[in-house]
């Protein structure tokens, strides 16, 4: 009985024996190849460091979110177990290991794409707040000057910019100093038609004492308002004046009402002469002058305030869009009638293309997608200073003086633009010259060379900012079969003339000859691709050493503004 005992212990002993090395058996399968498990582990560290580094740059989670859902589902995945091969386990991890690896690359990938969107949209920004500041500057108001340094420290943070959360700073700066300068405009609408109304109502003999100090408390805010939120409040201060004033002119309706009929035929008038129909406007006229001959005040004030309210915008769009499309017509028609024959290609180029290729092409996708009041009357006043330089380059066109004298075109442009003190650039694309005066008075000149017909230099009136020496300029289209590309090029001296990336800098490949009237077509310059620029403006390094010296403030610590006039 012993012995059948001690028989039995020793096969569950033996069965135990054989459990425990099947069980180590199936444990050491499990973990498969330790190299792949530990390549597995690394690899998904370094996703997890990407995704960190992305998300502190400033990759939104949005679009890092799909890799996470990835990253979680391979993650929560189970090995197989199997007993006498490690192989499906070595695979398993060999396969999250080139998953991880995927990813990482996708998020590499996600952060340059989102940094190159982000670094464009905010050159895009800079060049709107940059050209709109230009604009109500050449339009002569002083509170432009409260916008000249933010524009400084904006470039400069631009200039500085790496990651995209500091292009969307950029960005968001820009696009809040824009909205002011816009909502400014509105704001100098506002007060000028509250002045004139309050003029209207002291020829009644009326007592404006009140209105009068309103005034005055509406040109001081005016001055000082930097904010969107400054301008917005103004204006809702204007339209409760306003109010007020509309309600105080009801003791005086037969002068003011006839004043005011007077301004709502005048857009009318406009939207004939704009070529809009206007019939519809002109019945509401008949119908509220029908109200002021009966007597009924009240309901001829409200209903004429609310009719002159409702023409503007259709009146502002007519006009933007005549306006932008006569000077895309003239432009093109001028430029074509003015054509350039390059012996170089036996092709004859149109001219005037950095108008109608340019910055009035800008201006036509801009009102695609304008809407509100400011949208458009920002459109017109570009269009109005693109007229200018354009008939400047018109009148240099058919100029015949030496290139290194004082030309008629550009006295009279920097009088049309309040530029005839201080330090100004005048650049003639037309016949490839830049002259320089100091208060009117011309101090230097040199022969340049600007953008090719397919990257035209912006026509415009801006200020110098963004002066950097030594810098370094990239293409921004790094495709190396784009004939927009060029390797990474040390510059020497670098003055950015408008927002977008467009310098005057010196071009130290080309030739001493490769400079002047025509040079921006296709000419012999192997080394400057036998071509013109990409918008900026080239000159040899000698003359560029002489501009950067003049655009340096004399008090570094001081403003010295530079204008710079290109047409």
């Amino acid at each position: 009985m012993v012995h059948y005992q001690s028989s039995r212990q020793r096969s569950y002993k033996v069965l135990s024996l054989m459990s425990v090395a099947i069980l180590l058996l199936m444990m050491l399968s499990a973990c498969g190849n330790p190299q792949a498990q530990k390549n597995a582990s690394t690899d998904k560290a370094a996703l997890d460091k990407a995704i960190a580094h992305a998300q502190n740059v400033g990759v939104p989670d949005t679009l890092l979110s799909p890799i996470l859902n990835q990253e979680h589902k391979i993650s929560s995945t189970n090995e197989p177990v199997t007993l006498f091969s490690n192989q499906p386990a070595t695979d398993y991890y060999s396969n999250m290991d080139k998953n991880y690896q995927l990813l990482t690359v996708q998020v590499r990938g996600l952060e340059y794409q989102t940094t190159q969107q982000y670094g464009h949209q905010a050159s895009v920004d800079l060049k709107d707040f940059s050209s709109i500041l230009s604009q109500r500057q050449t339009q002569g108001f002083v509170e432009a000057q409260n916008f000249t340094g933010t524009l400084t420290q904006i470039q400069n943070e631009m200039n500085q910019a790496q990651q995209p959360k500091q292009f969307i700073q950029v960005s968001q700066k820009s696009q809040k100093a824009t909205e002011a300068l816009r909502l400014l405009g509105t704001a100098n609408d506002k007060l000028t038609s509250f002045q004139a109304l309050v003029k209207a109502l002291k020829s009644s003999n009326l007592d404006t004492t009140a209105l009068d100090q309103q005034e005055t408390e509406d040109i001081k805010q005016f001055r000082q308002a930097t904010t969107p939120d400054d301008f917005r409040q103004i204006i809702k201060n204007l339209n409760a004046q306003s109010q007020t004033a509309n309600t105080i002119s009801t003791q005086a309706v037969p002068y003011v009402g006839q004043f005011k009929l007077g301004q709502f035929q005048a857009d009318i008038d406009k939207v004939k002469s704009y070529g809009g129909n206007a019939d519809q406007y002109q019945k509401q006229y008949d119908s509220d002058k029908a109200l002021l001959d009966s007597g009924n005040f009240v309901k001829f004030s409200a209903q004429l305030n609310q009719h002159m309210v409702d023409i503007q915008v259709p009146l502002l769009q007519l006009q933007a869009t005549h306006d932008v499309n006569l000077l895309m017509a003239d432009t093109k028609n001028w430029g074509h009638a003015h054509q350039y024959h390059d012996d170089f290609d036996g092709h004859s180029y149109d001219q005037a293309y950095d108008y109608w290729n340019g910055t009035v092409y800008d201006l036509d996708t801009q009102l695609s997608y304008a809407q509100t009041a400011d949208d458009f009357q920002a459109i017109i006043d570009a269009a109005k200073d693109q007229r200018t330089l354009f008939n400047g380059m018109k009148t240099d066109a058919a100029d015949t003086t030496p290139y290194n004298v004082p030309h008629q075109s550009d006295l009279a442009l920097m009088k049309a633009f309040n530029a005839t003190k201080g330090k100004v650039i005048v650049t003639s694309l037309y016949n490839g010259a830049l002259r320089v005066y100091q208060d009117g008075k011309l101090v230097h000149s040199t022969l340049v060379v600007s953008g090719m017909p397919d990257k035209p230099s912006p026509p415009g009136v801006t200020t110098v900012t963004n002066r950097q020496s030594p810098a370094t300029f990239k293409a921004f289209d790094q495709n190396k079969n784009s004939p927009f590309y060029y390797p990474d090029t040390k510059i020497n001296y670098a003055m950015m003339y408008h927002t977008g990336e467009y310098y005057y800098h010196d071009s130290w490949w080309r030739a001493p000859d490769d400079y002047g009237p025509g040079k921006q077509f296709p000419h012999y310059a192997p080394a400057a691709f036998n071509s013109g620029t990409h918008g900026c403006i080239n000159m040899s390094l000698d003359e560029a050493a002489w501009l950067w010296k003049f655009t340096t403030p004399t008090d570094p610590n001081g403003a010295d503004t530079v204008t710079s006039i290109v047409y």
